[in-house]
């Protein structure tokens, strides 16, 4: 199907249009005109007083809408996707935390078979981020600490038999001999982020030299500057703040993350290396007092998040990226543009597909976002078809 949307403001990968025009040919962006054009023969969707936007892709997402994904069926799996796809999500990683192997590999089985299911018009799962168990226990966050493991031998097979599935593994380099497959891993296609980690400055250096490229959710669960002796050392946040190779995922909820500090990550990454994610569990759209159990853990949901019964750590956020967006542009002040870029076109990049996802430009996938003078998600194009779970 051929169709025009026309008299759209657009942020494109070239720069900002107004009252411009989008002509989508099947799966793909065909034209982008800088005034509102009417094709014949071709659908025609109007786009006055609206934006055009790329479509979000979430790196980091553990469940929505009541869906789990590390409980690893597959009624789970395409339950958050097409719940993160009703807020603009085009292409979603679903993220499995530290649990017992046979449910990983369950939830492993179940990402492999939500991939057949990639089609026009769906939100596409791009592979999983496995956020476990190779971390570190006094950084666990709201993971199990259970089921955190030490990666040997048996476990790089894991890796191995799922390189087709696993896009993105969070790991703690300084554990026992971690940071030792970093480069067996690397060499699969799988891209290797640093998180729940106690690493020091110089061993997050020496991961990145063994094949790590970014950071998971900047701030939390990870080492800062620490004194040894009369001296100063700095942690992970240091690193994913100051290595330029790095680079660096939020949670931009308001909740885990405070302005300023948001602001700092900004100021020392830019748009081209901060990553906005939502990290979101299955209490993403439930409401405040509710409970939820995953992974054997007990949350409940109060002021925005959830958090341990004790209260004591936040578990994810229940955030979708779209309102995160909405708090980064308003409350935050950040540059639409550079915004937008951080919830796409950052992310594509660390993934190598930035030739198809990612912006908006001739010849990509048309992932495309209708939004709203307040950035709220009006329609979604998921390769060129309306998403009807919108």
């Amino acid at each position: 199907m051929k169709l025009c949307i026309r008299n759209i403001d657009i942020y494109s990968e070239g720069g900002f249009i107004q009252n411009g025009s989008l002509v989508v040919d099947g799966e793909i962006i065909s034209e982008i005109y800088a005034e509102p054009i009417t094709p014949q023969g071709v659908k025609i969707i109007e786009g006055e007083n609206l934006i055009a936007i790329p479509g979000f892709i979430d790196s980091h997402c553990h469940g929505g809408g009541g869906f789990d994904c590390n409980k690893g069926d597959l009624e789970s799996i395409l339950g958050t996707r097409d719940f993160h796809g009703k807020h603009g999500v085009t292409l979603i990683y679903p993220s499995l935390a530290a649990n017992d192997l046979p449910t990983i590999k369950k939830g492993l089985e179940s990402i492999r078979e939500a991939m057949k299911f990639n089609e026009s018009g769906k939100t596409q799962i791009g592979g999983c981020h496995l956020e476990g168990p190779f971390l570190n226990k006094t950084y666990k966050g709201s993971q199990s600490e259970d089921h955190i493991l030490a990666i040997n031998d048996e476990y790089l097979k894991l890796y191995a038999d799922y390189k087709d599935v696993i896009r993105r593994t969070t790991i703690a380099p300084e554990v026992e001999q971690n940071v030792e497959y970093f480069q067996a891993i690397q060499a699969m296609g799988i891209q290797i982020s640093i998180g729940h980690s106690c690493a020091t400055i110089n061993e997050v250096e020496y991961a990145v030299n063994k094949g790590a490229t970014s950071v998971t959710h900047l701030y939390n669960a990870m080492s800062q500057t620490k004194k040894e002796g009369p001296f100063r050392i700095g942690g992970v946040v240091e690193a994913g703040l100051t290595f330029d190779s790095l680079y660096a995922e939020i949670i931009a909820d308001g909740y885990h993350l405070p302005n300023e500090l948001l602001q700092i990550a900004y100021k020392c990454k830019g748009a081209d290396k901060l990553m906005i994610c939502s990290d979101a569990n299955m209490a993403a759209g439930c409401k405040h007092g509710q409970i939820i159990h995953t992974c054997g853990m007990t949350y409940v949901i109060e002021h925005g998040v959830a958090m341990n019964e004790t209260r004591t750590s936040l578990a994810s956020s229940i955030s979708p990226i779209d309102s995160m967006v909405r708090h980064m542009i308003f409350n935050v002040k950040f540059p639409i543009a550079d915004v937008l870029k951080m919830s796409s076109a950052t992310i594509a990049k660390l993934l190598n597909i930035f030739t198809s996802k990612g912006s908006i430009n001739f010849g990509k996938d048309a992932d495309i976002n209708i939004v709203d003078k307040n950035f709220d998600v009006i329609m979604t194009l998921c390769k060129g078809q309306i998403n009807l779970n919108h």
